[in-house]
């Protein structure tokens, strides 16, 4: 399914577990090297699960601060495209870590907090069992 294709489906409502089911199985790049899976998928927002493995572990066994932002930045940049209609590209990711993780599944929902015409700011929090572990600000850039 292409970007206008699902930019279409999402505006008749959020997704539904099956077209959300296929979008995951096309998972390519950095998400399915992560292993990340979507599970909210709206024109309002993106939501995304990721468990937690050894290749995300800093040497102490807590979850490399990189992973929180690969994350968010996967989930916001996918969340910009529906709300833009266009591809987006990341123009800058602050990630400001909270607590430590070591296991569990990372669960991020991405959020807009401005959407203009050329540039959007998303708000992408990561917990995981309800603990916020890390809050990433996104901004992005929609090409047009």
């Amino acid at each position: 399914m292409n970007l206008q294709a699902l930019v279409k489906l999402v505006e008749s409502g959020p997704l539904n577990e099956q077209q959300i089911a296929a979008i995951n199985a096309r998972i390519t790049g950095m998400d399915a090297t992560l292993g990340i899976r979507y599970t909210e998928i709206a024109k309002d927002g993106v939501s995304a699960e990721l468990e937690i493995g050894p290749h995300m572990l800093q040497p102490f066994g807590l979850v490399n601060g990189g992973s929180y932002a690969a994350l968010a930045e996967s989930v916001g940049s996918f969340a910009g495209c529906l709300a833009a209609g266009a591809p987006v590209v990341g123009l800058s990711n602050t990630t400001h870590f909270l607590r430590p993780g070591t296991s569990g599944t990372i669960h991020a929902q991405a959020r807009p907090v401005h959407l203009g015409k050329h540039v959007q700011m998303w708000e992408i929090n990561c917990s995981v069992d309800g603990k916020l572990l890390a809050v990433t600000s996104l901004r992005t850039m929609v090409m047009v």
